[in-house]
């Protein structure tokens, strides 16, 4: 699934594109609630300082990570996620966004915590990038990255009910973000873990029933956040089916 892009010009217009898609609608704002699970299992783990944030979309994992942080730098290359970050923190000093794509990107200085929060997924050559990141941690910081389960419950379920061909193939919205990679719990782990750091943390979040636009609708009729507290529970049970996947890595001690 991933493009040979022919240019840095040619990968910017592709992320504007798909930046346009699905993000700052009503489906992105449900998905928000769950989200706001992952970045509250997130939070034990930073290390506070000097934090690098890489995506932005909206403001729920920076407003995460402040109060642990000396500096926030986010680093986006989507034009409209870029103009939103800028509108979300004008004015905060601790924050600085950054106009750039990851590949291109050089810190000015070393961070305590590089977080990847559903990225990687969008970046052509995902290995080189988690790879090159070490380089931008303090010694003993750590890179807490997450991303969707491409084997999650409502995954394999659309492919028993014959909507996928398999959990684990491109479905339409993949495709409509941009997403150029898709990882379970073994990949994820196996990224990092190839790029040379120590696993320290990988759990799955949340257990996700239903395709998104199902799940809005059970909110006409019930009490979804309860619905999916309990998912959220039964999620511990089952990781393997889980909707996200948090993982925490460091650079072994040489």
């Amino acid at each position: 699934m991933t493009p040979d892009f022919q240019s840095r010009d040619e990968q910017r217009a592709a992320i504007a594109a798909a930046g346009e898609r699905y993000y700052y609608t009503a489906a992105q704002e449900f998905d928000d609630r769950n989200k706001k699970m992952v970045v509250a299992e997130m939070v034990p783990y930073l290390r506070s300082g000097r934090i690098l944030e890489l995506g932005y979309t909206n403001s729920v994992w920076t407003e995460a990570l402040l109060p642990h942080a000396k500096a926030v730098d986010v680093v986006e290359a989507a034009p409209n996620h870029v103009v939103r970050a800028r509108q979300d923190f004008a004015g905060d000093r601790r924050v600085r966004i950054v106009d750039s794509l990851f590949e291109d990107f050089s810190p000015d200085e070393l961070y305590d915590t590089v977080l990847m929060s559903g990225v990687i997924k969008h970046v052509p050559k995902d290995l080189e990038l988690v790879r090159r990141a070490k380089s931008w941690l303090r010694p003993g910081g750590v890179v807490i990255a997450t991303t969707p389960n491409s084997r999650s419950f409502h995954r394999r379920l659309g492919t028993y009910m014959g909507l996928e061909l398999r959990p684990d193939a491109a479905n339409p919205r993949d495709r409509e973000v941009m997403n150029l990679h898709l990882y379970d719990r073994f990949s994820w782990r196996a990224l990092f873990v190839e790029a040379g750091y120590e696993v320290v943390v990988l759990r799955g979040i949340f257990l996700k029933i239903l395709s998104t636009e199902q799940m809005m609708l059970l909110e006409e009729r019930y009490d979804v956040d309860q619905i999916m507290e309990g998912l959220r529970q039964l999620a511990e049970e089952l990781q393997d089916y889980a909707w996200y996947l948090l993982l925490v890595a460091r650079v072994p001690a040489t």
